[in-house]
Parts: structure tokens; sequence; C-alpha cells
């Protein structure tokens, strides 16, 4: 039998870290993309409004989830320092985890995928929908290496 490079654990793993974030990122894109190019008929602007969107999402569901996780970790400080702590801990988190990821999606992947692909299939959202997760599929790739080098030299 050949060794499986990815185990089952390490997916399910991946999934129920990355699966609310990415429903609330889509939700939130669709929705303020499909609004936009409804009122407007750009793709441009379309394609911003969802970007913005998304992110907002996405990070604010990650960003909750870090200052939640590292209060109860670091409850029996202060509140001066805890609340320093915390922001400390998620923000290396974070940024360990998803800043490479980020940079090359947000400013070459994504919005080019988003502008792209529903000039190609028809209706918007359905095109807008396929260019998104093919960014997303590039992002989580990155996104993934950046978590277990977060669990590998950060312990946090």
């Amino acid at each position: 039998m050949e060794k499986q490079f990815v185990t089952k654990e390490k997916r399910r793993e991946w999934l129920r870290r990355y699966v609310p974030a990415e429903v609330l990122a889509t939700t939130t894109a669709l929705a303020a993309a499909w609004a936009v190019y409804a009122h407007t008929h750009s793709y441009a602007a379309a394609t911003a409004a969802g970007w913005v969107a998304e992110g907002i999402g996405f990070y604010g569901y990650f960003i909750t989830l870090e200052l939640v996780t590292n209060y109860a970790r670091y409850r029996e400080y202060p509140w001066f320092k805890r609340l320093s702590m915390i922001i400390a801990t998620a923000s290396t988190n974070l940024l360990v985890e998803f800043l490479p990821a980020e940079l090359l999606d947000s400013f070459l992947i994504r919005p080019f995928l988003m502008f792209w692909v529903p000039q190609h299939i028809h209706p918007y959202p359905v095109g807008f929908l396929v260019g998104k997760f093919a960014a997303d599929i590039i992002f989580y790739g990155m996104a993934i290496i950046g978590l277990e080098t977060r669990k590998r030299f950060l312990h946090h």
C-alpha cells in the first residue's frame, strides 16, 4: 500500500478550519458583487465590491476566532497584559498563516480571475463564483503551508 502524502486527518483539520470562513466569505462576496453589478453593470466595480466584502467576511471570521481562542488561553493574566498578549499572539498567528498567500492572491490572482472569468462564463454570478473558486484553490494551498509553518514554529 502506498503512503499518502496528506492524511485524512489533515484534510479534515483543514476543512474544519477553513470551510466556515469560506462560506461566510463567499456569501458576502457574492452578495456585494451581485448588488454592485446589478446597479452599475460594471465588472470592475463588482469585482472590487466582491473582493472587499470577501475579505471582511473571511478575516472577520479568523480575527474573531483568534481573539476568542487567545482570550481563553491568557485569561489568568491581568487585563492589560492579557489584552497585549491576545493581540500579539493573534496577529503573529494570522500573519504567518495568511500574509504570503494574501499578497499574491489579493493583488494578482483573485482580481484577475474575478474580472476575467465572468466575461466568459454567464450569467454573471456563475462566472464570478467560478473565478472566485479558482482563486481559492491557489490561496488555500498557500494558506495551508502557512498554517503548518505556524503550527511547527510558533506553537500558538
